[in-house]
Parts: structure tokens; sequence; C-alpha cells
């Protein structure tokens, strides 16, 4: 998979907790997720366009975005990233995109 095809997965309704932690798991450094949280605070539109990145063995960066604003990037456990994919896998009407990710993100960062 080259940087510029990105891979959509299905998820939906049917995937399980287990499933979507396996997901996040096998994300390599090489690679960035992103999906939509419809369930996500907003100041603008609805819900948030959530990217991802692992950095080790247990750690993994999460930035959330949507018309104008984004956060920095966050160290956010994997139980909560996979709790907040489970809660939004019926958002996901074309699947979750994976692709390799140009720079790779720094803690603290826009």
């Amino acid at each position: 998979m080259s940087a510029a095809e990105p891979q959509f997965l299905p998820v939906n309704a049917a995937w399980t907790p287990a499933r979507c932690a396996a997901l996040l798991e096998g994300l390599s450094p090489e690679q960035e997720l992103q999906f939509y949280a419809a369930d996500h605070a907003s100041p603008s539109d609805p819900g948030a366009y959530i990217r991802v990145q692992r950095q080790g063995a247990e750690v993994w960066l999460r930035k959330a975005a949507n018309h104008g604003w984004s956060t920095d990037w966050q160290r956010i456990p994997l139980k909560d990233l996979q709790g907040e994919l489970y809660r939004n896998r019926h958002a996901q009407p074309f699947g979750v995109q994976l692709s390799a990710f140009r720079v790779q993100a720094t803690e603290g960062e826009k």
C-alpha cells in the first residue's frame, strides 16, 4: 500500500470491542487510522474526524478535527481509543481509512 492509496476497512454494528482493539493493536508505526466519531463534542459541525498513530508498543496518539478546529496530538490509552471506535462503529458508512502517513505525529503538536 502506498501513501497515495488509502485502504478502507469495513466496520459495522457487528464489530465487537475485541475486534476494535485488535485493529488498533495491529497498527504499524508506518500507518495511520482515520474514522468518524459522531459522538465527539464539537464547536462546529457535529462529531469529529479522528486520526490515530501508534508510536510504540503501548503508545497511541490521537487527534480530533472538524470544520475549522483541531486538537493537539495526545496520548490515549488503548482502552479509551477502543471504546471510541466501538461506540462509533455505526458511523462508518465507507469503513475506517488505513493509510501510510507522511509525517509522524509528535505529542502536543497541532
